[in-house]
């Protein structure tokens, strides 16, 4: 993520308010990149659908990309601000994935 990209804490809320974004979110967040065939698998939806919530939170901010040949690599940016980061982390941990997973 460039240092002039400015979240907004609507933004933030309501890139979150999504439930398949908020499952990316909740993957990511542990700190490990994925590339997008295994979030299809993990979230059993169509690569197209998984690529467009991954476009969501990398416009936002909050994710960054990484090509690698032909494999595209995503994970948590590392210089969010300070306020985003408390947000994201106790929205982390207040979720529950397997509640979240039972809802789609």
């Amino acid at each position: 993520m460039s240092n002039n990209i400015t979240i907004e804490p609507l933004d933030l809320f309501k890139v979150l308010s999504d439930p398949t974004r908020l499952k990316l979110f909740h993957i990511l967040f542990q700190k490990e990149a994925r590339c997008v065939g295994e979030l299809v698998e993990i979230l059993d939806q169509p690569q197209p659908t998984i690529s467009r919530h991954l476009n969501h939170l990398r416009k936002l901010g909050i994710l960054n990309c990484v090509r690698d040949g032909t494999w595209m690599w995503y994970e948590m940016a590392d210089n969010l601000p300070e306020w985003c980061l408390s947000i994201l982390e106790t929205t982390y941990h207040a979720l529950d994935y397997k509640h979240l997973a039972e809802e789609m």
